[in-house]
């Protein structure tokens, strides 16, 4: 059965994907200090001078379940990012510039131990043998998750992989990029350190 997605975050991917292909720009805007506000106008700046999109009001993410790779882990669902920073990365097997970066998210996986982060990396559209046998042939140590039939990929990464998402610890999105950077670079490491200590 496929997961019923909101529209909505079908146009978030697009407006990641829109906002990726213009220069780095600083779209903040200031917290509001209620509960829907976006992250504080320091770090939205920061993650947008580092080619995030902030979204102006996180949005909170859609009934969805993804299985672990590890036999023995839980499934990923929205109520998994309760209490951590999340680092949702959309990729798979095949596709280079996904292999591209995650070395990086593998360092800064081992990096921000201890810290009140996490990353959850989907693989999309693949078998279960195939991604395991990558992941065991790289020595990958943060958690994936299956999205064997594409549809989660269709709705979170409707513009293509890799799509990454920063989910806040209340479970929503709140930036999001397309395409591939180093995610364990010292300005990302440092925005992302300070929101796992709020």
């Amino acid at each position: 059965m496929k997961p019923n997605i909101p529209t909505a975050l079908s146009a978030l991917a697009l407006a990641i994907f829109l906002v990726s292909c213009l220069p780095a720009r600083a779209t903040a805007q200031e917290s509001s200090g209620t509960e829907s506000a976006a992250p504080g106008a320091d770090i939205a700046t920061r993650l947008s001078s580092l080619g995030f999109h902030v979204f102006p009001k996180p949005v909170e993410l859609p009934a969805f379940t993804a299985e672990a790779l590890d036999p023995a882990g839980k499934a990923l669902t929205p109520d998994s990012f309760s209490g951590t920073v999340t680092l949702l990365n959309f990729w798979a097997t095949w596709c280079p510039p996904c292999k591209g970066e995650l070395p990086s998210i593998d360092r800064l996986a081992a990096r921000m131990t201890g810290a009140a982060f996490r990353v959850a990396a989907v693989s999309v559209g693949e078998k279960r043998e195939t991604v395991r046998s990558f992941i065991a042939e790289k020595g990958y140590a943060f958690p994936v998750y299956l999205d064997p039939t594409g549809d989660l990929g269709a709705s979170f990464a409707s513009q293509g992989i890799p799509t990454t998402y920063i989910v806040d610890k209340r479970g929503r999105v709140v930036a999001g990029i397309v395409g591939a950077r180093e995610y364990d670079a010292p300005a990302l490491v440092a925005v992302l350190e300070e929101l796992a200590r709020q």
